[in-house]
């Protein structure tokens, strides 16, 4: 599964969205930490759904915005 990522600069901290999934986000000092708090919230989100959708080892990052 693919996601798009933007990232952006928040209040001191690197803020990563994901348009697939708007209701989660990433924040980090930095975009490694970011993205891997967008990960995060993504596998929760996706283990609370109703859906059966399965995508730890698949989901995959598309960063096409932003600078961070």
């Amino acid at each position: 599964m693919h996601c798009t990522v933007t990232l952006h600069h928040e209040a001191g901290a690197v803020v990563a969205l994901c348009r697939e999934f708007p209701e989660c986000e990433g924040r980090g000092g930095d975009r490694a930490q970011a993205l891997e708090k967008l990960r995060a919230s993504v596998l929760f989100w996706l283990e609370a759904c109703p859906c059966d959708t399965r995508a730890e080892s698949g989901l995959v990052f598309d960063v096409t915005e932003g600078r961070a």
